[in-house]
């Protein structure tokens, strides 16, 4: 078989071996409280971008619903004192309107702060927990290229 410049093989034969059934037990119980850790740090941070972009429109919104004569009819200070049907409306539609680019704009920062803060790197496999690494699997052999090979194009970013 060839060498292929840039490939990486493990030094020792063989693959990682079935870890015992309670330590199987043992090592599934934490890879799965990690992960909900994980998840709940996701969803807190998601709910904290969303709910600080949203903002605007949902005030708009609230406002609008709750003191439009057509739906709630409040008689609170805030709806009676400022603003009438027509200004309510206009609350309505400005709210509705600035929703989707504000949803757009808060699921693209949550993805920039997701990315940044690699928390996709703090997610387990399960097989983990199934499968023990042996020693020599954790560090590949290197191999050098040929001296008349071509080099591995290197990915980078590119713009669309």
């Amino acid at each position: 078989m060839a060498d292929i410049p840039g490939a990486q093989r493990p030094a020792l034969g063989g693959g990682p071996e079935p870890r015992d059934p309670l330590d199987c037990w043992a090592c599934a119980v934490l890879v799965t409280a990690q992960n909900l850790l994980v998840a709940a740090f996701n969803l807190l941070l998601l709910a904290l971008v969303l709910g600080t972009i949203l903002l605007p429109a949902v005030t708009m919104l609230g406002f609008g619903f709750l003191c439009h004569s057509q739906f709630l009819r409040s008689q609170a200070p805030p709806c009676t004192a400022h603003l009438r049907d027509p200004g309510f409306t206009a609350l309505l539609v400005t709210g509705f309107l600035l929703l989707l680019p504000l949803l757009v704009l808060a699921l693209a920062s949550y993805r920039r702060l997701c990315l940044r803060l690699r928390l996709a790197d703090c997610l387990v496999p399960y097989s983990r927990a199934l499968y023990r690494r042996r020693q020599g699997t954790l560090q590949p052999k290197q191999t050098r290229p040929s001296p008349g090979a071509q080099p591995l194009p290197t990915p980078g970013k590119v713009w669309v």
